[in-house]
Formats: C-alpha cells, sequence, structure tokens
C-alpha cells in the first residue's frame, strides 16, 4: 500500500472512531439519567416506567445492528432486575418474573431496530448508487451530444474533456489521439491551456501505448515520485505537477483512438466505482468519437470524389475548357481538399531549358511569391522528385537539408512534393506547402498523387488537342495548296496565297518567300505576309547574308529559337520582335530555287513540327509534279481524320451507355432489397403449401440472381478473374431458366422443348452471368415468335473439348442486313429494344473463352449456338 492509501485509509479511521465515541457516550449518558431517575419513575408510573430502558436499546440496534441490540437487550434486562432488587427491595425471583412481557418486548425491539437500520442502510446506497449513476448517464449523454452536434471538432474535442473533467471532480484533463500508422500521440484539446495539436515526446508516447495495449484504465493515486506521468501543463510549465493521474483508453472494438488524462492538484484515492464510471465514459465517448471521425473521414472522401469527378468532367471537355483552368482547378482543389495546405503549385519540365517552371499557382499570389522559381533538374525537393519519380514529404523546411533555401526565407514549413508522370515520363511535379510543421500525412500523399495523375492527364489530353488541332491546321494548309497547285499555273499567286496562310493558320510572327536571282545569285523577296511583307518586297539578300543566306548556301534546312545566339544572324529593323527563326531551301534535287522563311517573336518558339510543316510546303513548291501523289494522301489523311472521330463518338456513346447501366442498377438496387426481404418473410410463413414454397424459392433465387446482375452492370467494366470461375451444370441452368419462363410461354402459347446431353462435362465460368445469357437468348427466341410457336434448347459435346449450346425458334428470323453486325451495340428489329442484349451476352461469353454464333435456319427462324470451354480445357 503506498502513502496516499495509507493516509486515507488512517483518516477514515479516525472519522469512525470519533462516531464510535460520541454515540457510545450518547447512549452511557442515557443510561446513567436513566438509573438515576428509576426510582422516580417507578413511583411516578409504576413498572410502566422500566420501560424507559427502551431508548438505548433501540439506539444500539440501530447504531450496530441486530447482534449488538439483542445484547442491549439482555444487559438492559439484567439491569432492570438488579435495580428492582436493589433500588425497589424486590425479592430476585419476584424481580425477575415481573415485567416478563417487557422483557420479551425489549428483545423484540433491539431486533426491530437492527432490521431497519440494515434496511435503511441498503436503501440509501441504493439511492446514492442511483443518484451516481444518473449523473453518470446525464454527463455521458450530454458529452456524446455536444461531439455529435458540434459543428467545429476543435470546439467537440474541448467539450468533451471538459465533461469529463467534472465528471471526476478532476483539476485538468488532456485528450491525447493516437495515430497507430504514424506510432504518434497528439494532444488535441486540454483544460488547462495547453496548446493544441501538440507532438507528445518518447517517454509520453510510450505511456500512452501502455494504457492501450492494457486497454483498462490505469489510476495513479500519488504521481509525486512516479515516471508515469503525462505533464503538458501550459506546455510545458511543470510549477504545478499532478498529484494525483488517472489513464482512460478511448477503445471501440478493435479501434484505438487514444487516451484521456485527469490531473488532481491534491492527492486523490481512486474508488473501484470512479474507475469502473470512468471507464464506461470513455467508452461511450470512443464510440461517439468513433462515429464523429467516420463521418468527418467519409466527408472528406466526399469531397475527395466530388472534386476528381469535377476534374474529371472538365478534362472529359478539354476542347471547351483550356489546360490552364484544369490545372489550375487541380491546385485549388488541392488546396481545398488538404487541411492545413495554403499553397499549392504544379510545376512543368521544360525539355529545351532542362528546368521545371511554375504553370498554376493556389494561394501565396504576390509577385515573387513561393512557387514562382524555376528550377533545375536535381535542385530543390520538386527536382529532386522529377529525377526520382517518387513523393517527397518534409516535415519542415527549416532544418531538412533536401529543401533548396533562397534568398528570402521560405514563410511555409510542411512541403510535399507529387511527381505528375505520363507513363514512364515525369513531366512535372505538384507541391502543397503549409506554414505548420509536419501537418501532412500518408493519406495526403495518396491524394496528392492522385491530382498529379490528373494533372498529367490534363496536360496529356492538352498535348492531344494541341497535335489534333495543329495536324488538322497542317492538313487543311497543305491541302489549300495543294488545290492551287492542282487549279493554278499562277507561281506568283501561289506564293502569297502560301505565306498568308502559315502566318493565319500557325500564328508565325512573318512568313516570306525569296526567290533565287540567276544572274547575282541574290535571294529576292517575292512575298511576305501581312504589311511588313509589303514592304519587304523586291528586297534583296546577297547569298550567304544571314540565316536566309546560310541555309540557301548549304541546302539544308535551319532553324533556332534564340537568333542572338547565331553568329551569322542579321537582324532587320522591320522585324524588331524575332526571336526564332527557321530558313528551309526550296529545291529539286540539288538545286535550289529559292528560301522558305519563317519567324516567331517570344514567348513562342518553333518547333521539329513546324520545321516539318515547311520543309513539306517548300517541297510542294518546288515539286508541283508531286502535286497529285500529295492529294491522294492528303485524301488519306482526310479519311483516317474522319474515321478518327468516328471512332470517338462510338467510344462516347458507349460511355454513355456505361453511365446509364450504371445509374439504373443502382436505382434498382433499393426496390430489389425491398422485395427480398418481404420475400424472406414470406418464406418464413408456415401456411405456404409445398408447391408455393417452391416456386417462392425460384423466386427467392431469381431475385438473389438479379441483385448479382445488378452488381454485374456496375462492374461491366472490370476485368473477370479466372479466381472466380467455378465449375457450371449447363443443363441444369437451362431448367433452371425454363422455370422461371415457363407462365410466360404458357401464356403465350410456346411450345419449349429440350434436349440436354445426359453425359455433358461441367463448363468452366460463373453461373450468374451463363444464366444470363442463357435467359436472354430463350427471352429473345420467345420474342420472335408468335402465339404457336416453338423453342428449343439443345446441348451437347462439341470438338476441343468444348460444349454446345444451341437455342432455336421457328419464327421470322433475323433480318440479312441486320446479322452481321447483330452482336453490336444498339442494334435491333425491335421498337423497344435498346440493342444491347445480345451486346452484353457476346461479352459474357468471350469473357469465358467462348465464342457465339448466330445464323438464320433454312427452314425458317433462327439458331443461335454458343461454344464453352469444359474444366478439363482450362485445366490443360
Amino acid at each position: 500500500m503506498n502513502p496516499s492509501e495509507t493516509s486515507s485509509r488512517q483518516k477514515s479511521e479516525s472519522i469512525s472512531l470519533r462516531v464510535f465515541l460520541a454515540r457510545l457516550i450518547t447512549l452511557g449518558s442515557y443510561t446513567g439519567v436513566y438509573i438515576a431517575t428509576f426510582r422516580y419513575s417507578i413511583d411516578a408510573l409504576g413498572d410502566v416506567g422500566a420501560a424507559l430502558i427502551t431508548l438505548p436499546v433501540v439506539l444500539t440496534g440501530w447504531y450496530w445492528g441486530t447482534g449488538a441490540g439483542i445484547i442491549a437487550g439482555l444487559a438492559a434486562i439484567i439491569l432492570n432486575i438488579a435495580l428492582f432488587k436493589n433500588l425497589m427491595g424486590y425479592e430476585l425471583p419476584f424481580a425477575i418474573t415481573n415485567g416478563w412481557p417487557g422483557n420479551i418486548m425489549l428483545i423484540l425491539v433491539s431486533v426491530v431496530a437492527g432490521n431497519l437500520r440494515r434496511a435503511f442502510k441498503k436503501h440509501s446506497q441504493v439511492e446514492n448508487e442511483l443518484r451516481t449513476r444518473e449523473r453518470y448517464l446525464t454527463l455521458i449523454n450530454i458529452a456524446t451530444q455536444d461531439l455529435l452536434t458540434t459543428v467545429d471538432l476543435e470546439t467537440g474535442y474541448y467539450n468533451v474533456i471538459t465533461h469529463l473533467v467534472n465528471f471526476l471532480t478532476a483539476d485538468y484533463g488532456h485528450l491525447i489521439f493516437w495515430d497507430k500508422t504514424q506510432r504518434k500521440a497528439t494532444l488535441m484539446a486540454s483544460t488547462w491551456q495547453a496548446e493544441a495539436r501538440v507532438a507528445l515526446n518518447p517517454q509520453e508516447t510510450r505511456i500512452v501505448m501502455q494504457v492501450l495495449q492494457n486497454g483498462h484504465a490505469q489510476a495513479i493515486n500519488d504521481s509525486t515520485n512516479s515516471n508515469q506521468v503525462i505533464n503538458l501543463a501550459l506546455s510545458g510549465d511543470n510549477t504545478r505537477p499532478p498529484k494525483s493521474i488517472i489513464y482512460i483508453p478511448l477503445i471501440t472494438m478493435e479501434n484505438k483512438l487514444g487516451v484521456v488524462v485527469l490531473g488532481f492538484d491534491t492527492p486523490h484515492w481512486f474508488s473501484q466505482n470512479e474507475i469502473l464510471f470512468a471507464e464506461l465514459a470513455c467508452k461511450q465517448v470512443a464510440l461517439a468519437l468513433r462515429d464523429v471521425l467516420q463521418d468527418v473521414e467519409l466527408q472528406r472522401r466526399l469531397r475527395e470524389s466530388n472534386a476528381l469527378a469535377e476534374i474529371g468532367r472538365a478534362l472529359s471537355k478539354t476542347e471547351r475548357t483550356s489546360p490552364h483552368n484544369v490545372l489550375q482547378m487541380i491546385v485549388d482543389s488541392a488546396r481545398d481538399l488538404i487541411p492545413n495546405t495554403e499553397q499549392a503549385v504544379i510545376h512543368l519540365f521544360d525539355n529545351e531549358e532542362q528546368v521545371l517552371i511554375p504553370q498554376a499557382v493556389s494561394g501565396y499570389q504576390e509577385q515573387g511569391g513561393p512557387g514562382k522559381t524555376k528550377m533545375g533538374i536535381g535542385e530543390g525537393v520538386a527536382g529532386k522528385v522529377i529525377a526520382e519519380r517518387t513523393v517527397v514529404s518534409i516535415a519542415d523546411v527549416q532544418t531538412d537539408p533536401r529543401f533548396l533555401q533562397q534568398n528570402t526565407p521560405a514563410r511555409y514549413r510542411s512541403l510535399m512534393v507529387a511527381p505528375v508522370q505520363s507513363g514512364d515520363d515525369c513531366i512535372g511535379t505538384i507541391s502543397i506547402q503549409s506554414s505548420l510543421p509536419a501537418v501532412f500525412t500518408a493519406e495526403e500523399e495518396e491524394l496528392l498523387s492522385a491530382l498529379g495523375a490528373q494533372a498529367a492527364i490534363a496536360i496529356e489530353n492538352a498535348h492531344l488537342l494541341e497535335t489534333t488541332t495543329q495536324g488538322y491546321k497542317e492538313i487543311s494548309a497543305l491541302y489549300r495548296i495543294t488545290q492551287g497547285l492542282a487549279s493554278s499555273l499562277e507561281t506568283e499567286k501561289l506564293m502569297k496565297d502560301v505565306v498568308e496562310l502559315l502566318q493565319q493558320n500557325f500564328g508565325y510572327y512573318h512568313t516570306a518567300i525569296l526567290v533565287i536571282e540567276p544572274e547575282t545569285d541574290d535571294l529576292v523577296v517575292h512575298h511576305g505576309s501581312g504589311k511588313i511583307g509589303e514592304l519587304l518586297k523586291g528586297q534583296r539578300i546577297p547569298a550567304g547574308t544571314g540565316i536566309i543566306g546560310h541555309a540557301a548556301e548549304t541546302k539544308e534546312a535551319f532553324f533556332t529559337n534564340d537568333v542572338n545566339k547565331v553568329v551569322f544572324y542579321s537582324p532587320h529593323p522591320l522585324l524588331p520582335d524575332t526571336q526564332s527563326e527557321m530558313a528551309v531551301p526550296i529545291k529539286i534535287g540539288e538545286r535550289v530555287f529559292g528560301v522558305l522563311d519563317v519567324q516567331q517573336k517570344s514567348p513562342n518558339r518553333l518547333s521539329e513540327r513546324d520545321l516539318q510543316l515547311v520543309r513539306t510546303v517548300a517541297d510542294q513548291l518546288a515539286v508541283s509534279l508531286q502535286k497529285a501523289s500529295l492529294y491522294l494522301d492528303l485524301q488519306a489523311a482526310l479519311e483516317q481524320e474522319k474515321s478518327t472521330r468516328a471512332q470517338l463518338v462510338q467510344s462516347e456513346r458507349l460511355a454513355l451507355v456505361g453511365r446509364l447501366l450504371a445509374s439504373v442498377s443502382h436505382e434498382l438496387n433499393n426496390p430489389l432489397q425491398a422485395i427480398q426481404n418481404a420475400l424472406f418473410l414470406l418464406k418464413d410463413d408456415k401456411g405456404i403449401s409445398a408447391q408455393g414454397r417452391q416456386d417462392l424459392q425460384i423466386v427467392l433465387s431469381e431475385t438473389e440472381r438479379m441483385a448479382g446482375l445488378i452488381e454485374r452492370l456496375r462492374t461491366s467494366y472490370r476485368a473477370t478473374h479466372l479466381d472466380d470461375f467455378q465449375p457450371v451444370q449447363i443443363n441444369a441452368i437451362v431448367e433452371d431458366v425454363y422455370a422461371l419462363l415457363a407462365t410466360h410461354l404458357r401464356h403465350k402459347e410456346i411450345a419449349f422443348e429440350f434436349h440436354p446431353d445426359p453425359d455433358l462435362h461441367l463448363a468452366h465460368g460463373l453461373p450468374d452471368q451463363i444464366r444470363q445469357v442463357t435467359l436472354n437468348l430463350l427471352m429473345n427466341a420467345a420474342e420472335a415468335v408468335s402465339t404457336g410457336g416453338r423453342l428449343i434448347v439443345t446441348t451437347e459435346k462439341a470438338e476441343n473439348r468444348e460444349i454446345l449450346l444451341s437455342v432455336s425458334d421457328n419464327g421470322p428470323g433475323i433480318d440479312p442486313v441486320l446479322l452481321p453486325h447483330i452482336f453490336d451495340a444498339f442494334v435491333t428489329s425491335k421498337d423497344s429494344g435498346t440493342g444491347l442484349g445480345l451486346t452484353i451476352t457476346y461479352d459474357i461469353v468471350h469473357r469465358h473463352r467462348g465464342r457465339i454464333q448466330a445464323v438464320n435456319n433454312p427452314t425458317g427462324g433462327a439458331t443461335f449456338k454458343i461454344w464453352l470451354p469444359t474444366i478439363q480445357t482450362e485445366q490443360a
């Protein structure tokens, strides 16, 4: 027993002793008065006066119980006999027999007094316990309601710890959360003005781990000299160390949420009831905390899903939404979704300059703020992410050597950078910053990586759109040039059209065609774009002068994106903004006729694709003999573009179908659940006949199959794995489907024939999907035949260890025009059909590594044949 418990026990024993002495003095005083006044009482009241001894007997039984009361009653009888003999002069026999009824009454009174005392004490204990439980329940109800209804989590945490402090009449309390992934304990709320969200030191973290591993409250009655103390008072002020502490775990099922720490400024001895109620209270708080945290997590994931869906919608409309807007949406989403994020930046890699350039910034919008700096590959955190293609999270940029320090100190402390990766190529980074240290988690790494992937898709779409647009412009330009070559022999008009077309379609700063003058070998400007071109017309450039003369002299194309670095560059005063220049000789074989010159100004740049275009135009100008061939190539390119557009339209239609199926399956799932519940209740009804129970079982199995079908519709674009396949008896599936359709076939007076192969091997597949295929084919056949028609189903062993399932009808057959496309989406001959049933059937069969064929019967009607591999085939 520790000193605190000894002191408490000694104090309790001292109080009990004082009470005992006070009661003993009271009884002694009353008995003394009774003896002193005995003669007068007898004289005044007669022998009845001896009944006054009843009061000390009653008090004795009340104070010390029934046993003490009986002893007191016997003592009172002996005292009365002695007083009657000595004071009243009665003979001893008479004194003993006189008043015997009163003596018996004394014994009964002592028993009654003891029992009343026991009953009163028990009632008081029950009442106190009920009062304590009522207080406990009221507190728990208030605490959990505050937590569940609060809008601000920080306020909810503080209210919870305040209620727990009041419940145990503690002086202060701390609410500590445990992160099992990072094995880190963090102070979330305190009633002693401690700073929130402070990480505990290793010693205090070990205490939290011990309490959580033990799973029960740990009380320290005297914590003065204990090393098991978490003292977070005033963020490290130890001037008021606690005298007693109790640690209570917050655990619900397998979730270890954290620990509640309650401290006392004076020594406190914890009773078992206090510890028990504290554990129960914290269990209820833990349940409420779990619900709140789950709700917060769901809300966070919902916001993430909505943001990603919004970005996805923007990505699907790249042709109407600029790539910059999509990238800005991504960084805005990162700043909004990831807590404590004050800035988000997307840097893209410039291949030519080998640097990272910021493209989208959210937060810190002032000039020169973070995120505006260009970085070389391998420099800074973003540069390392580009080089290593991994997510880097820095808890504090002030101490981490990986962070590239700048002249102006960073205004943030935490930094996380993820790669923007397209396939194996890392094309940039997305980063987030916060002024608080160590705030980003592993879950936020995953979200940032997902946003990086979305940024990569946006950039790829932008490049694809840019490439497509550029290609389209190139094709249009080449087409118009080819048309000019084919329809006109006016060279001057053709050259004028070419320069204007290049400038207008591709946004070049200046384009010009220069022709070599045979007499002087000078290059003469025949046509230039815009008003400057009119001014330059007729001007001469000596052979070998400038970039244009160099291209003509070397007979090779030349281009640069920085003319100031070219030693033989000759600037022109009418073109002061030229930054890039490309000169392509117009030649046939080794004979040069002239030069096609293209100039561009900053920030636009010329590319290899521009070189390819200009070369093509130059070749067309020089080799007019190839114009017919070029025209055919152009036509082929246009056809390819048309085909690509058609494929894009078809892909969009299929995507629409997928979304429609997912939506419909979701809406069907709720009423289907209600039907299943009702059928299960009906199944337990004992008044159903055997046939009714069999029919009910069929309905139940079909509703279960329908639920499976809805689930498959939801996951129709997810690949099927062989691990999900199992042995399937096709004959049994046909019989199940017929049982489902029997009533429908009887109403339409359609005859059904089934010729099963009794020795049919087992197929390898998913029963529900094969049942869906069979149902689709039988329903289509039933709809194809008129009243009085006939359906024939056969199963048999086929070659190559396959089984053959055939469904035939005697209807009108399949339209020969539709037959080659019968399994394509949206192909149907029915007025109310969607054209998706046979497409789904075809997809299921091929997922089972099978084959399906539709043919018209020579005698009328149609037959669908399905070949499925057997188990032996799969194992082989």
